[in-house]
């Protein structure tokens, strides 16, 4: 047996022993994986369901900015969990080879395999040398760590700097009146400052090499360059991810990062998709859709006994399927997406704080909501000026139409309300839902 200076046995008689070129790392991205990977798996399942609570409160432009930045969002999230679940599976594969290795220290022994002489001359040729086998499982192990932080460093980098550009995007929107104009600030903006980077960094690789440090041009571009160099949207301000394509090559890491990016984003808009309708696909293929829409369909959103615990609804509704009393009450709650253009071009009552005033302007706003929308029970309109309703439990605001329905015969009965679009509809449809109860 071969014996070190110190009187120890080499490292490879001793296959119970790490190699020393083993990542020093290994036990700490373990923790740190396993840790977190649960925490982040429920925080990925929980953020789409915040931005079905939270993005039909929105409207334009707060709406975009919310979308963005939940996408980006769960994206960097998504990307996490993928790359410590990864992780803790390429570990554990290196840990099974690093176990197997301690048993088997020998290695391959074909004789003992019942296999015959071809076989035995490929397997033989094919199989890869156990040290090297564990040494290319922890790296590949340490790698997939690395670059998904580093990936999600970038993504949380863009999500905060989108944020600050469409805040600024904002300001200058409303400065000059229109909030609407939000959007396109944001895209000059961006132009404005990645392409000067762009072009700076096309130039260099173009002709940097041929220009002379002392002549203006190749100042321009070093102070262009070093520019974006200090405010971090260089290659320096993600080291992970750099490293790794300085070392794999430039093609292959871009090919790398837009695969991992665009499946962390796919899988960020199905997990929303999926939220929304979360029996998933394929579920009662053939079953009638039971929309609100349609004839002879009840669904469970137009009746507040049906709706979910804590749920707050979005769509019309009454109280049960069947009416006692009097009256009914019908609820339209106010969604941003669907009915901010009733308000938009709403006539203004006055800027004044006094109480006539305000009521101006509240009476004003329900003139022009209730215009937009129409309400009929059995194919009749119904002139019924609407309440404002509120429900503080559930964060909800609304109109509230008080319907009388003493002198209704029994049977089935159907309510149909109808917005009416700020644009025709490209079918000829405009948003409607049916709402049957029976007395």
């Amino acid at each position: 047996m071969d014996q070190h200076d110190d009187g120890h046995p080499a490292a490879e008689d001793e296959p119970t022993r790490l190699s020393r070129r083993t990542t020093p790392t290994w036990e700490i991205e373990m923790l740190l994986s396993g840790a977190t990977v649960f925490a982040l798996m429920q925080l990925a399942g929980a953020l789409p369901a915040w931005g079905v609570y939270l993005l039909p409160r929105l409207a334009d432009p707060w709406l975009e900015l919310g979308r963005l930045m939940l996408l980006y969002g769960h994206s960097a999230v998504v990307l996490l969990c993928l790359a410590f679940l990864l992780h803790l599976l390429m570990r554990g594969y290196w840990v099974a080879l690093v176990g197997m290795h301690s048993v088997f220290p020998g290695g391959l022994k074909l004789e003992k395999l019942r296999a015959g002489p071809i076989a035995k001359s490929l397997l033989a040729r094919n199989w890869q040398d156990m040290d090297a086998a564990i040494e290319r499982a922890d790296n590949r192990a340490t790698v997939v760590f690395g670059l998904g932080i580093g990936l999600t460093l970038v993504l949380l980098l863009v999500t905060v700097s989108a944020l600050l550009l469409f805040l600024v995007s904002l300001g200058v929107a409303m400065a000059l009146g229109n909030a609407t104009l939000a959007s396109p600030i944001l895209m000059a903006l961006l132009a404005i400052w990645l392409g000067p980077q762009l072009l700076a960094g096309y130039l260099d690789r173009r002709f940097g090499h041929r220009l002379s440090p002392t002549g203006w041009p190749y100042r321009i571009l070093h102070r262009t360059l070093h520019l974006y160099s200090r405010t971090g949207t260089s290659r320096e301000s993600s080291p992970l991810v750099t490293i790794y394509s300085s070392n794999v090559g430039e093609k292959r890491s871009n090919w790398v990062v837009l695969a991992v990016m665009l499946l962390a984003t796919v899988l960020s808009l199905a997990s929303a998709a999926f939220v929304r309708e979360d029996l998933g696909p394929g579920n009662y293929a053939g079953f009638p859709e039971g929309s609100g829409a349609l004839p002879r369909a009840v669904h469970h959103a137009h009746y507040a006994t049906r709706h979910e615990a804590g749920e707050t609804p979005d769509l019309p509704f009454v109280p049960d399927l069947v009416a006692r009393g009097r009256y009914l009450p019908l609820v339209v709650p106010y969604v941003p997406t669907l009915h901010q253009h009733l308000l938009a071009g709403c006539p203004g009552a006055g800027p004044g704080r006094d109480a006539a005033a305000r009521t101006a302007r509240h009476q004003a706003a329900l003139d022009c909501l209730a215009a937009g929308l129409v309400v009929r029970l059995d194919g009749e309109p119904l002139a019924l000026p609407p309440e404002a309703y509120s429900d503080a439990d559930r964060d909800l605001r609304g109109l509230l139409y008080m319907i009388p329905i003493d002198a209704l015969p029994v049977g089935r009965h159907e309510l149909h309300v109808t917005l009416r679009p700020d644009e025709p509809p490209e079918d000829g449809e405009p948003q409607a839902w049916r709402i049957p109860f029976w007395r």
